[in-house]
């Protein structure tokens, strides 16, 4: 399987005898799987069954969906004369004009029109029976427009797996000048903590402190041992290490590998911070900044996947 992307745009369009069916989806980035269903309020029960086959195609993302229903006949589309309405408010005249006796003038037509419900737009009322009529062309332009953006998905997905391999082989690089200069490092660190050490036991014998005669060159040198181990980062180097080969093996792709992509890359920005914080040497801070830099790259294209 390949990666996918979270990003996409699909339409589909199926018609009946009466009517046609347009979908249009779009998918954005998303921690969760968010979906957002837009038709006629007529045809709400079918939301629930959308929503479901939606998530059976798409595990990760804001997906919003764009239903419309347009008549192939135009005119059946329009708002149509609802005539028990229209007698209605002529009883309702002839008996308010009974009871106040008083005589009125016939309500026209520009006066029936407005009142309300005396023009209905079919897609205004719900039925069972208008549900049932536009099931079967709703999800049809549904599967239209979800084959698009699964294809669309996929396709950006692939085009994003050679930027993966190119920051990973670029971490690997820096990785590996580090290592290679991991002795010399510590060769710098010795030297560093004894002058250091010296030092200080230099200024405290000056304020007339003996302190000479109380810490043998062997506890000097095992103290300053002590220093290096605790600013020894091979543990760091391996993790990391570990951690491209897993991101390496995701790239193959899967179900909503982008959730353990994205926890590799806190992994990784933990590891890579650790071994900035430990090592200050000049050797070594042009391949941590560039770590930094690689893993925060992965972060933010990792974001765009499923």
């Amino acid at each position: 399987m390949s990666l996918k992307s979270m990003t996409a745009f699909g339409s589909g369009e199926s018609t009946s005898s009466t009517t046609t069916y347009r979908c249009e989806i779009r998918t954005l980035n998303s921690r969760f799987c968010d979906i957002s269903i837009k038709m006629p309020r007529s045809l709400i029960a079918l939301e629930p069954s959308l929503i479901n086959r939606v998530k059976e195609k798409i595990m990760r993302g804001k997906v919003d969906v764009f239903l419309d229903l347009v008549p192939n006949d135009r005119a059946a589309g329009l708002p149509q004369l609802n005539t028990r309405a229209v007698s209605h408010y002529l009883a309702a005249s002839q008996a308010l004009a009974q009871a106040a006796g008083i005589t009125m003038k016939p309500l026209s037509s520009y006066e029936l029109m407005r009142l309300d419900g005396v023009l209905e737009n079919q897609f205004a009322v719900s039925s069972e029976e208008q549900v049932r009529a536009h099931e079967d062309g709703i999800f049809a332009a549904m599967e239209k427009a979800l084959s698009n953006v699964l294809v669309q998905r996929k396709s950006e997905g692939q085009a994003l797996t050679p930027a993966f391999v190119k920051i990973i082989e670029g971490m690997q690089a820096d990785r590996e000048a580090i290592v290679s200069k991991r002795e010399v490092i510590q060769k710098h660190l010795f030297d560093n903590y004894k002058k250091r050490l010296e030092r200080l036991l230099s200024s405290l014998e000056e304020t007339g402190q003996k302190i000479t005669g109380m810490l043998p060159e062997e506890r000097l040198l095992a103290e300053v041992t002590l220093l290096i181990d605790r600013s020894d980062i091979e543990e760091e180097l391996t993790r990391l290490s570990a951690h491209e080969v897993e991101f390496k093996r995701l790239l193959q792709g899967g179900e909503e590998v982008g959730r353990r992509m994205d926890f590799l890359c806190q992994e990784m920005h933990r590891e890579v911070n650790t071994i900035s914080n430990k090592l200050t040497q000049l050797e070594v801070a042009q391949h941590s900044l560039s770590l930094k830099q690689a893993v925060e790259r992965l972060r933010q294209q990792v974001a765009n996947i499923e």
